[in-house]
Protein backbone atom coordinates (compact mmCIF):
# COMPACT_ATOMS: atom_id res chain seq x y z
CA UNK A 1 0.00 0.00 0.00
CA UNK A 2 1.29 3.62 -0.86
CA UNK A 3 1.89 5.74 1.61
CA UNK A 4 -0.69 8.28 1.94
CA UNK A 5 1.37 11.69 3.02
CA UNK A 6 2.15 14.82 1.47
CA UNK A 7 5.66 13.70 0.84
CA UNK A 8 4.21 10.59 -1.36
CA UNK A 9 2.79 13.10 -3.26
CA UNK A 10 5.81 15.25 -3.37
CA UNK A 11 7.85 12.46 -4.26
CA UNK A 12 5.04 10.79 -7.23
CA UNK A 13 5.11 14.68 -8.51
CA UNK A 14 9.05 14.27 -9.21
CA UNK A 15 9.00 11.14 -10.46
CA UNK A 16 6.22 12.03 -12.72
CA UNK A 17 8.02 14.91 -13.91
CA UNK A 18 9.91 14.51 -17.37
CA UNK A 19 12.72 17.18 -16.82
CA UNK A 20 13.63 15.78 -13.00
CA UNK A 21 13.32 12.30 -13.71
CA UNK A 22 16.06 12.80 -16.63
CA UNK A 23 18.17 13.29 -14.22
CA UNK A 24 17.11 11.61 -11.11
CA UNK A 25 14.67 8.42 -12.50
CA UNK A 26 13.21 7.39 -9.25
CA UNK A 27 16.28 8.30 -6.71
CA UNK A 28 14.33 10.20 -4.26
CA UNK A 29 14.01 8.37 -0.75
CA UNK A 30 12.47 9.20 2.04
CA UNK A 31 15.31 10.04 5.44
CA UNK A 32 18.24 8.66 4.15
CA UNK A 33 19.74 7.03 0.32
CA UNK A 34 20.92 3.96 0.30
CA UNK A 35 24.83 3.74 0.04
CA UNK A 36 24.90 2.18 -2.85
CA UNK A 37 22.97 5.30 -4.52
CA UNK A 38 24.35 6.97 -7.56
CA UNK A 39 24.67 10.23 -7.89
CA UNK A 40 22.14 12.30 -8.69
CA UNK A 41 20.30 11.26 -6.08
CA UNK A 42 17.68 13.25 -3.66
CA UNK A 43 16.04 12.72 0.38
CA UNK A 44 13.39 14.36 1.80
CA UNK A 45 11.98 14.69 5.25
CA UNK A 46 9.47 16.28 7.22
CA UNK A 47 11.26 18.76 9.66
CA UNK A 48 7.49 19.64 11.26
CA UNK A 49 4.16 19.84 10.41
CA UNK A 50 1.41 22.71 11.58
CA UNK A 51 -2.30 21.04 11.91
CA UNK A 52 -5.41 23.42 11.83
CA UNK A 53 -7.49 23.96 14.39
CA UNK A 54 -11.32 25.00 13.97
CA UNK A 55 -13.64 25.84 16.67
CA UNK A 56 -15.12 22.46 16.69
CA UNK A 57 -11.25 20.99 16.78
CA UNK A 58 -8.42 19.69 14.79
CA UNK A 59 -9.20 19.90 11.02
CA UNK A 60 -7.76 17.73 8.79
CA UNK A 61 -5.88 20.42 6.70
CA UNK A 62 -2.06 20.65 7.47
CA UNK A 63 1.01 22.47 6.38
CA UNK A 64 4.16 20.07 6.36
CA UNK A 65 7.37 21.51 5.93
CA UNK A 66 9.28 19.51 3.53
CA UNK A 67 13.05 19.49 3.02
CA UNK A 68 14.27 18.01 -0.10
CA UNK A 69 18.13 17.55 -0.19
CA UNK A 70 19.66 17.43 -3.33
CA UNK A 71 22.68 15.65 -4.36
CA UNK A 72 25.49 15.78 -7.33
CA UNK A 73 29.05 15.48 -8.42
CA UNK A 74 29.10 18.72 -9.45
CA UNK A 75 27.92 22.28 -8.57
CA UNK A 76 26.69 23.03 -11.89
CA UNK A 77 24.86 19.70 -12.14
CA UNK A 78 23.43 20.19 -8.45
CA UNK A 79 22.37 23.64 -9.15
CA UNK A 80 20.38 22.23 -12.47
CA UNK A 81 18.74 19.36 -10.68
CA UNK A 82 17.53 22.00 -7.93
CA UNK A 83 16.33 24.64 -10.62
CA UNK A 84 14.14 21.50 -12.36
CA UNK A 85 12.58 20.11 -9.11
CA UNK A 86 11.64 24.09 -8.02
CA UNK A 87 10.13 24.26 -11.48
CA UNK A 88 7.86 21.16 -10.77
CA UNK A 89 7.24 21.86 -7.46
CA UNK A 90 6.98 25.46 -6.20
CA UNK A 91 3.29 26.24 -6.93
CA UNK A 92 2.04 22.55 -7.24
CA UNK A 93 -0.87 21.44 -6.25
CA UNK A 94 -3.63 18.40 -7.32
CA UNK A 95 -4.57 15.11 -6.62
CA UNK A 96 -1.89 12.60 -6.14
CA UNK A 97 -1.68 8.95 -7.76
CA UNK A 98 -1.51 8.07 -3.78
CA UNK A 99 -4.81 10.21 -3.36
CA UNK A 100 -3.65 12.76 -1.54
CA UNK A 101 -5.05 16.27 -2.12
CA UNK A 102 -2.03 19.05 -2.58
CA UNK A 103 -3.85 22.61 -2.13
CA UNK A 104 -0.28 24.39 -2.73
CA UNK A 105 3.06 24.14 -2.58
CA UNK A 106 5.54 27.05 -1.85
CA UNK A 107 9.01 27.23 -2.08
CA UNK A 108 10.37 28.82 1.56
CA UNK A 109 14.26 28.69 1.50
CA UNK A 110 17.12 27.20 -0.33
CA UNK A 111 20.83 27.04 0.66
CA UNK A 112 23.89 25.07 -1.28
CA UNK A 113 26.30 23.26 0.71
CA UNK A 114 28.23 19.72 0.62
CA UNK A 115 28.26 16.26 1.68
CA UNK A 116 31.14 14.03 2.49
CA UNK A 117 29.69 10.04 2.15
CA UNK A 118 30.16 7.91 4.96
CA UNK A 119 33.56 6.13 4.93
CA UNK A 120 35.11 9.25 3.39
CA UNK A 121 36.78 7.21 0.71
CA UNK A 122 34.84 8.90 -2.56
CA UNK A 123 34.94 12.69 -2.69
CA UNK A 124 32.25 14.97 -1.48
CA UNK A 125 29.36 15.80 -3.32
CA UNK A 126 27.12 19.00 -3.73
CA UNK A 127 24.51 19.80 -2.14
CA UNK A 128 20.92 22.38 -2.31
CA UNK A 129 18.63 21.76 0.20
CA UNK A 130 15.41 23.14 -0.36
CA UNK A 131 12.46 24.12 2.31
CA UNK A 132 9.18 23.55 0.68
CA UNK A 133 5.70 24.35 2.77
CA UNK A 134 3.42 21.99 1.63
CA UNK A 135 -0.57 22.40 2.18
CA UNK A 136 -3.12 19.58 2.28
CA UNK A 137 -5.42 17.22 3.53
CA UNK A 138 -4.66 14.61 6.03
CA UNK A 139 -6.77 11.27 5.07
Amino acid sequence: MALKSPEAAIRSALVADAAVAALLGTRIYPVIAPASAAAPFATYRRSAVQRQQTLTGPSDVTTVILALDLYAESYEAVRELADKCRRCLDGYGGLSPESVLVHNVSLDNEADGFAQLAGGEAPPLYSVSQTYSILGQET
